[in-house]
């Protein structure tokens, strides 16, 4: 069965590890670095799952980057989320488990995407003319 090149580029997206398609269509690049230390593969899907529910806060996610590391016998997260107009959010977190500094640097990212999502939104009524004129 012959397929168009949009329905094989959408395949081959399917099968890519590291990335999703989001509900628009466009795929969602989830990077994964692990320094000083190798997690466990649960722990990576844990992540990648989480940084995949960030998609539903913010339409135009291009690119997701998670870095973890353990310093000092605290597990930091490091997670930096790109977006189409020009928008990069960054967040950081250092917690006892790494599961808890993952939840933490996601709030702390989702707190961002609505910010930034309130400071694109265009709060001035469509109708900017005086009343009574």
């Amino acid at each position: 069965m012959l397929r168009r090149p949009a329905q094989r580029a959408r395949m081959d997206l399917e099968r890519r590890p590291g990335t999703i398609l989001t509900d628009t269509g466009m795929p969602l690049r989830i990077d994964f670095t692990d320094r000083h230390e190798q997690h466990p593969p649960e722990i990576r899907a844990y992540a990648v799952d989480k940084a995949g529910r960030l998609e539903r806060f913010f339409d135009g996610l291009n690119h997701v980057s998670i870095v973890l590391d353990r310093q000092r016998g605290k597990h930091s997260v490091e997670m930096i989320v790109t977006a189409s107009p020009n928008v990069r959010l960054v967040g950081h977190s250092a917690e006892d488990t790494i599961t808890a500094a993952i939840d933490d640097v996601i709030d702390k990212i989702e707190r961002q995407v609505v910010k930034t999502k309130e400071r694109l939104k265009d709060h001035h009524p469509k109708d900017h003319r005086r009343p009574g004129s």
